[in-house]
Formats: structure tokens, C-alpha cells, sequence
């Protein structure tokens, strides 16, 4: 009797990981190309400082900025809400927007539709504001005085309103 050995062919084991290339691949693709979209996107333009934008009934203006510990300046009413020191690494700006209703129906003002976004600042919404609410008529001009509080390394800021009004802070938001 002879015994006869049988070699088995030597056969190596599938290596899932070349696999796995194309998936990664393809994901690795996916994720450029959003990055390439989201950061070639230009940025919403906005109005200078000083000037006039179009707002849902008429014009809108920021008339001035100042920063709160620079002026010192206290609201004549609901003065508990700026009380307190504003949170460690942000300062208090108060922005005065000028309205003037140029449609025959007038313009509406809500302070709920204004916010501050820029880099450093997003959707910062006014810890006070002079008036929740008003109607303007035509030919008449409304001065809402906005109080936020933001981030002290924030720049490019800009007051966001209703409709894409937007309108550029400038540097004045920081003081001296």
C-alpha cells in the first residue's frame, strides 16, 4: 500500500480591502466635490455702511453703530435685560436702523426678523431692541435702535432683515 500525498493548491485569501477602495473612492469623490461647490459659492453681497438698501416697503439705512462699553449709553425702558456684563468673549453693539416707507401701503417693522451673521457669527438674534414691532406709513421714517450682543473676534458682519436686505457693519461694531 502506498500512500500518496495531495498537495492542495496554494490559494491566497481574498483581501476585502481592495474592495473596500472603490466605495471610499467614490465617497472621497462626493465630498471634494460638495467642498469645491460650498467654498466657490460667492458670498451674499450687502450694502455698505451709511447706505440704503431696498426693504420689503421701502428703504432701510444703518444710521449709527456703537459699541455699549464704549458709550456707556443705558435703553430709557427694560434697562434689567443689559444689566448684567455681556457672556466672557463678546461684546454689546447697539445698531440704529432707519426705515423710511416709500409704498402706499407702507412698511412693516419686526424686530424678530433682524438678525447679525458673519464669520466668527451666525443668526445672533438682539437681546433688546427700542420696539417689538410698528407699522410705517408712506413718506414716514422709523429710527429702531438693536441691541446685540456678539462675539469680539467676529468680523464681516452684516444686519440680515426680511427679503435679503442685508447691510455691512463695517468695523464700528468693535470701537477703540
Amino acid at each position: 500500500m502506498t500512500i500518496v500525498a495531495v498537495e492542495e493548491p496554494h490559494v491566497l485569501p481574498r483581501r476585502p480591502g481592495k474592495l473596500m477602495l472603490i466605495p471610499v473612492a467614490l465617497l472621497l469623490a462626493i465630498g471634494a466635490s460638495m467642498g469645491y461647490l460650498f467654498l466657490t459659492t460667492p458670498p451674499k453681497p450687502s450694502i455698505p455702511l451709511g447706505a440704503s438698501s431696498l426693504y420689503p416697503g421701502g428703504m432701510a439705512q444703518i444710521s449709527a453703530i456703537a459699541p455699549l462699553e464704549d458709550d456707556g449709553w443705558l435703553p430709557p425702558q427694560r434697562r434689567e435685560v443689559l444689566a448684567q456684563a455681556p457672556s466672557e468673549g463678546n461684546h454689546r453693539v447697539r445698531v440704529m436702523v432707519q426705515l423710511t416707507a416709500l409704498d402706499k401701503a407702507g412698511l412693516g417693522f419686526n424686530s424678530t426678523d433682524f438678525t447679525v451673521t458673519g464669520i466668527g457669527a451666525s443668526k445672533v438674534r438682539p437681546v433688546w431692541t427700542s420696539a417689538e414691532s410698528a407699522r410705517v406709513v408712506q413718506g414716514q421714517a422709523l429710527e429702531a435702535t438693536l441691541v446685540f450682543e456678539l462675539p469680539d473676534q467676529a468680523i464681516a458682519l452684516v444686519l440680515e432683515g426680511p427679503e435679503d436686505t442685508r447691510l455691512s457693519l463695517g468695523l464700528a461694531h468693535h470701537g477703540t
